[in-house]
């Protein structure tokens, strides 16, 4: 891959301005937005206040939201790789039908990943410090939410350069996620910004916050969240692609 050249400070300040116009006045931004928070909606609605386990059709209702959700994603992200201008919703829904199943495929290896990953640190952390389980556990609960914000800020070009560089195989993906942030991150105080003060935001929130705020919050920090992958997409397509480098072959018909 080559090296990621770095921007001039008016250059920058023009690719954040531009990335945040784009994300406000996106309509199939907002529609992903909405959707994420009907998924939060329908998380808390169906949690039942005796914690017993959820009925099929909340189950399937979650299900259904979910999937929309990560459509719509898939959708916003290819559409966002195929033009300067804000996204129309039927954009958004076009855009997703080439990339759905890919990117669900993809979301699925990241997670199974993260949960192998997840569980060797416990053993480990179980061993080093004796605790049992639900001890570590408890211990640890604190720091879900920063740990969550470190590490979307240290992948935040993950996602954008998948769908720039067509790139949808995990491994060479997170890799070069990795490479492009750590030879700008003398230029990464911005997106610091826009990804971990939401995530900190959150953990000092108490766990009885009302819904409304909650809605509030996590609109908030969506938007910002987009703003700061429309940045990183603006920034990857200002770069060459690596010489040789073909669409991924899931993405092939």
């Amino acid at each position: 891959m080559p090296e990621v050249s770095h921007d001039t400070p008016a250059r920058a300040s023009g690719l954040r301005l531009r990335a945040a116009i784009r994300a406000l006045l996106s309509p199939g931004i907002w529609l992903l937005l909405c959707v994420q928070l009907a998924l939060i909606v329908t998380m808390r609605w169906s949690m039942p206040a005796d914690a017993s386990p959820p009925s099929a059709p909340v189950i399937f209702l979650m299900a259904t939201v979910l999937m929309l959700f990560y459509y719509l994603q898939a959708g916003a992200f290819q559409a966002l790789t195929q033009s300067r201008e804000t996204l129309t919703v039927v954009e958004v829904v076009r855009a997703g039908r080439v990339v759905f199943a890919a990117f669900v495929w993809l979301a699925l290896k990241a997670g199974l990943l993260l949960a192998a990953v997840i569980n060797v640190l416990i053993v480990v952390a179980m061993l080093v410090t004796g605790y049992d389980i639900k001890a570590l556990m408890n211990a640890i609960a604190p720091l879900f939410s920063p740990v969550v914000g470190i590490l979307t800020f240290v992948f935040v070009y993950w996602l954008p350069f998948v769908f720039v560089r067509r790139e949808f195989h995990l491994l060479p993906s997170l890799k070069a996620a990795l490479r492009i942030a750590w030879d700008r991150l003398s230029d990464s105080a911005f997106l610091a910004v826009l990804v971990l003060v939401p995530s900190l935001v959150s953990d000092w929130l108490p766990p009885d916050t009302p819904l409304l705020f909650d809605l509030l919050i996590s609109l908030v920090s969506g938007i910002m969240g987009w703003i700061a992958y429309i940045y990183c997409i603006e920034v990857l397509r200002e770069q060459p692609p690596q010489v040789g480098s073909t669409n991924s072959p899931d993405l092939q018909h």
